[in-house]
């Protein structure tokens, strides 16, 4: 869990940001928003689905899929894709990688300095990038310590 200040301070622009994308600020997707704004988890639908359930009883799944994927596509957060899992989301927008761990699956968000910084296209190619995913990809200190002992 974050930080109170953190909290708040990821929460304070998500008014603003919703209007400026023309979306209504809904006691659904400040809920969820929320969720998301707490954690540095990384959940997915489903966890963040069990998470608003306690305090909206009567959403749906299929709504927090939907209202994930419009944060994702009006910026409001990152998804983070790895090819054994689910989609996670993540609501910290600073510049991140994120470590996967393959035995349990955990995400975390590392800040790793990227020598000479993103290119603004790849050499050779016509490529205009507009921002990067890194991922790495290993085991965890617990899932190596459980490895050795077992």
């Amino acid at each position: 869990m974050l930080a109170q200040a953190q909290i708040q301070e990821r929460m304070r622009g998500f008014p603003g940001r919703c209007r400026a994308a023309g979306l209504k600020v809904t006691h659904q997707r400040s809920a969820i928003f929320h969720v998301l704004a707490a954690t540095e988890r990384h959940p997915s639908p489903e966890e963040v689905y069990a998470a608003v359930r306690s305090e909206l009883p009567s959403i749906s799944l299929a709504t927090v899929y939907k209202v994930l994927d419009l944060f994702h596509r009006h910026g409001f957060l990152r998804k983070v894709s790895t090819e054994r899992q689910a989609a996670r989301y993540d609501a910290n927008l600073g510049p991140h990688q994120h470590l996967v761990c393959d035995g349990c699956g955990r995400i975390q968000d590392v800040q790793v300095p990227l020598p000479g910084g993103v290119p603004a296209a790849p050499p050779g190619t016509d490529f205009a990038v507009s921002h990067t995913d890194i991922l790495f990809h290993g085991l965890c200190g617990e899932c190596r310590r459980a490895d050795a002992q077992g």
